[in-house]
């Protein structure tokens, strides 16, 4: 046999021994919790009792926003003595453990959270102590949420800076053209302008003329009649 076959035999075995062991702790683990869940909470002693009921408040489930908070849970003999004599009320301490436990706390937790449970419900109490920044919670659907709320906001401001920006771009435009129009409005009113001058002018010279032209010619005329009266004297 090679030496890769044995080594190859030896991983395999090594491997099948580690699953086996695991599949055993957690086969009497699971066999711890059926055995005492078969028996009856009245036949345990209240040591027992108090393992099994902290074994089912362990395995509620809880928001991943609180593990990084300091949790105290004050359980009275008497009220271990009464849940487990009365599962009704040890479902209603479970209930209201298990919503405690699914709050969503976000990015800021309690520093402190201390829950007394007695063997009234009227008697329980509790309270939170402290904020705090919840450091290393930034997967949460909460955080998400504000990242998501955050990147809507910048979009949305994005999105009116362009608006403001087109805005602004087309009233220079239409300025412009307005200018442009303007501006030959003005040069096309000062041509008509100076060629209704010029057309005066024109006129005014030629009005001239033709008095200057009737003026010689009256002179002429008057010229004439003189050296006509002279010829008959």
């Amino acid at each position: 046999m090679d030496v890769g076959s044995v080594y190859g035999s030896y991983y395999e075995t090594a491997k099948s021994y580690m699953g086996l062991r695991k599949e055993e702790k957690q086969a009497g683990s699971a066999e711890k919790v059926t055995d005492k869940s078969q028996v009856s909470s009245e036949d345990m002693t209240l040591e027992e009792y108090k393992e099994y009921f902290n074994e089912k408040m362990n395995s509620l489930y809880t928001h991943p926003s609180q593990r990084n908070r300091n949790d105290i849970i004050d359980i009275t003999d008497a009220a271990y003595k009464r849940m487990q004599t009365d599962p009704e009320y040890e479902k209603k301490i479970l209930d209201a453990l298990a919503k405690n436990k699914a709050v969503n706390f976000g990015n800021y937790i309690p520093q402190i959270s201390y829950m007394h449970i007695d063997d009234t419900y009227e008697k329980c109490y509790g309270y939170t102590q402290g904020m705090k920044e919840n450091d290393g919670y930034s997967g949460s659907s909460s955080a998400k949420g504000t990242d998501a709320g955050r990147q809507k906001k910048a979009r949305q401001k994005e999105l009116l800076e362009e608006y403001l920006e087109k805005r602004a771009q087309a009233k220079k435009q239409q300025l412009e053209m307005l200018n442009k129009k303007i501006a030959k409005m003005e040069l096309e009113r000062s041509r008509q302008t100076q060629s209704w001058n010029s057309e005066r002018q024109m006129a005014k010279a030629s009005n001239a003329y033709d008095a200057n032209i009737m003026m010689e010619a009256e002179l002429v005329k008057n010229i004439t009649k003189g050296e006509n009266n002279g010829n008959f004297k």
